[in-house]
């Protein structure tokens, strides 16, 4: 009988941009592809419509962290809001119960394309986050088998 094989837990994760980890992440969304799909019917042949693959679009990716005195990510949008777009590849990691990179996706040449400060509430105890989003041109996702 083959072994039981458990699902990683979301919330263990590392973002890396260009070998360097980012930040402290509470949350990534976006890791989603998606192929175009194309309808044709072939002439005279009017009960069978034709599906074909069109382009892969990619949705901007989401990353949400906790604010600190070092801040790469702010450092990198700041470039954009004085117009010069650095792109860079950068790595989602999925880590598995004992620490080790399990699962990760790789993105590339990114950008970041907002920025949301935090919401600050004096009778809160939260931790002050901020939001950016990156426009991508892909993903592929290694590990895992």
């Amino acid at each position: 009988m083959a072994n039981k094989v458990d699902p990683f837990s979301a919330y263990n994760f590392v973002v890396e941009v260009e070998g360097i980890q980012v930040g402290g992440f509470t949350s990534v969304s976006g890791l989603q592809a998606r192929a175009e799909v194309r309808s044709v019917r072939e002439g005279g042949v009017n009960t069978t419509e034709y599906k074909l693959a069109g382009p892969i679009s990619y949705s901007d990716l989401t990353l949400e962290a906790g604010i600190t005195a070092q801040d790469p990510m702010w450092t990198w949008y700041k470039a954009t809001l004085d117009g010069h777009v650095l792109r860079k590849n950068g790595t989602i990691y999925l880590m598995d119960r004992n620490g080790q990179r399990a699962v990760w996706w790789n993105f590339f040449n990114a950008w970041p394309t907002e920025w949301q400060g935090p919401s600050l509430d004096a009778a809160q105890t939260l931790v002050a986050t901020q939001r950016f989003v990156l426009a991508h041109e892909g993903i592929v996702k290694c590990g895992g088998g």
